[in-house]
């Protein structure tokens, strides 16, 4: 976890270590990192999957605050360079002592993360981000 505990990881998909798959979610051991938010056991089965495409265009400002999250979910930066900031909390009010903030830049930049946070988005430049939830069942 990261400095204030919260179930965040950030990378890019291309860099990601995958044993040369590139497989960077989902239950391959190189999966496990660094609290194993993308990774999954592959006799454990998922529910309520959904995925969203979105272009967000400069200045579009999504900075509400969104449901409490459950389960996982993964923001990438699809196509061309971006910037797309994500800020996340354990509380709806975002308190900066509180709140970890990231900008995703790079073309396969990711943020996952997963239950229990407050997140809210802004794009900075335009942006296209493919998000995927879903809910592990317990095995």
């Amino acid at each position: 976890m990261d400095a204030l505990g919260l179930p965040v990881e950030f990378g890019n998909a291309g860099d990601t270590p995958t044993n040369g798959t590139g497989w960077f979610v989902g239950w391959s051991d190189w999966a496990h990192a660094p609290f194993d938010l993308r990774w999954q056991r592959a006799d454990t089965a998922s529910s309520g999957l959904c995925i969203k495409w979105y272009r967000h265009a400069d200045g579009h400002p999504h900075g509400e605050v969104k449901p409490l999250s459950t389960g996982r979910t993964i923001s990438i930066l699809v196509g061309e360079a971006g910037a797309f900031r994500l800020d996340f909390c354990r509380s709806p009010s975002f308190e900066p002592a509180a709140t970890l903030s990231h900008v995703l830049r790079r073309s396969g930049d990711f943020a996952i993360w997963g239950e229990g946070l407050h997140h809210r988005t802004w794009s900075l430049e335009t942006s296209s981000i493919l998000t995927v939830r879903w809910v592990p069942e317990a095995p």
